[in-house]
């Protein structure tokens, strides 16, 4: 097989594009930057996502049958600082890849990555993916029209369309500021941290080993029962108990936390939030491998090795 992977120099998508590779697949990277370094059975394709002439192109030359659609302007804060960047990339590219996949063919199925974003504040804890979707940031706005778009493209056009919502995921060079990595490049460099308001958030960090088992079992499986699936560890923590945690690795390191949700952005309070439910996921074979206490002691190692400059904390 050949499996096509949107965003294939980013935080999730260029670990997934090694793991296939790992696996013997032949992988088509396609992104605006490249990585370099890869194994001989990854190509590397520069282009824009939102290029429909582009990526059916890709897909007719490198007879693709399999898609993880990971490209898009990722979270809340980016996509509230440009919302209309955010729609463009993530809706517009999305149906760029659906029109070129439903007019090439071959494709056998199209993972779609999507985000806890799509349900707003949750409705329960855990929350299923049969509980109501009413996102209230631009990022899980753009997030949830895509899926129902790919749905839509399922229903009309036959595309085989799947989506993965993924909570936080974490790990080693992590390129935003959003927790735990700010507290954790405070910790490596012996700085203290301050986060004026978050203790109450509670959220389901998931390390990208984890999420990255979790796509693969979706794109690999004979068959799926669900459109969307959960990938999380099925456990949410809330930002003292993640402080905690941190506290075991590093003793000395000290924060200074407010109470209340988190502001993803000034004046944009994070959504309610707290456990994924997995039993989708689980059924297809997942299990969570990554504890959080290990995978932050991951990071920890992994910055220390590099010791990075870093400055202040945000979420």
């Amino acid at each position: 097989m050949t499996v096509l992977v949107t965003g294939g120099a980013g935080f999730l998508g260029h670990p997934l594009v090694r793991r296939l590779a790992g696996l013997g697949e032949r992988v088509v990277s396609f992104d605006r930057l490249t990585r370099g370094s890869l194994p001989p059975s990854v190509t590397e394709v520069v282009g824009d996502i939102t290029d429909g002439a582009r990526l059916e192109h890709v897909l007719r030359t490198y007879g693709v049958t399999e898609v993880v659609h990971a490209a898009a302007v990722v979270g809340v804060t980016a996509s509230v600082a440009g919302l209309p960047t955010a729609v463009h990339v993530n809706v517009d590219g999305a149906v760029a890849l659906f029109e070129a996949v439903c007019r090439v063919g071959g494709v056998r199925r199209v993972v779609d990555l999507s985000s806890e974003e799509t349900y707003g504040h949750f409705a329960g804890d855990p929350i299923g993916e049969d509980d109501p979707a009413l996102p209230v940031s631009p990022y899980g706005i753009t997030k949830y029209a895509v899926e129902r778009l790919g749905a839509y493209y399922a229903d009309q056009h036959g595309l085989p369309y799947a989506a993965v919502r993924l909570c936080w995921v974490y790990g080693p060079g992590f390129p935003r500021r959003r927790l735990p990595h700010p507290w954790l490049q405070d910790a490596a460099a012996g700085r203290a941290s301050r986060l004026a308001q978050g203790g109450d958030q509670r959220i389901d960090f998931t390390y990208v080993d984890d999420a990255i088992d979790g796509i693969l079992l979706v794109a690999q499986a004979e068959r799926l029962g669900h459109r969307a699936y959960n990938v999380a560890t099925g456990h949410a923590v809330d930002m003292r108990e993640l402080a905690a945690e941190i506290t075991k690795l590093r003793p000395d390191w000290r924060v200074d936390l407010g109470d209340g949700p988190i502001e993803m952005a000034p004046g944009v309070a994070a959504a309610r939030k707290g456990a994924l439910d997995i039993t989708r996921a689980r059924a297809l074979g997942y299990t969570p491998r990554v504890p959080l206490s290990e995978g932050l002691a991951r990071i920890l190692a992994d910055l220390e090795a590099r010791h990075p400059l870093t400055q202040g904390s945000n979420p």
